[in-house]
């Protein structure tokens, strides 16, 4: 089951957007400046606790408004995006690795929106995106 909600241009830090202190590489290459949150649902204007990827050059594999099924891979140190067109994206970030451990994979909506991507993960990665959440909130997890 999808869980499918509607994709906000919002970029950038805002209300129910933590920071998490991560680095993206897209095909192999780091994205420099590339911000990525865990947004939660009821936050400007989120209807589903969603990750966000922000930087430019994301909208060259995933347009914004567009709306895509790809395999999630939970790797070292993050979570890997295959793109329909065999893009990579690497999220690299420990915690990420509570969401979707080394080795575990799933494959759920990947969408484009203005300045970056959204990854719309189901219940269960939902579910521990919160939980995550809810610890860096209480200052158990540094971001």
């Amino acid at each position: 089951m999808y869980i499918i909600f509607f994709a906000l241009t919002m970029t950038g830090p805002g209300e129910g957007k933590l920071p998490l202190d991560a680095k993206v590489r897209l095909n192999a290459e780091e994205l420099p400046h590339a911000s990525v949150y865990i947004h939660l649902k009821g936050y400007s204007r989120a209807t589903v606790t969603h990750l966000d990827i922000e930087h430019p050059r994301l909208n060259s594999i995933i347009p914004p408004k567009a709306k895509t099924s790809n395999w999630i891979i939970g790797i070292e140190n993050g979570i890997l995006i295959i793109t329909t067109k065999e893009d990579k994206v690497q999220i690299l970030h420990p915690l990420l690795n509570k969401v979707l451990p080394r080795g575990a994979k799933t494959r759920t909506l990947v969408g484009g929106k203005f300045g970056g991507i959204f990854i719309g993960f189901r219940k269960r990665e939902i579910s521990k995106l919160e939980e995550i959440a809810d610890l860096m909130d209480k200052n158990l997890f540094p971001s």
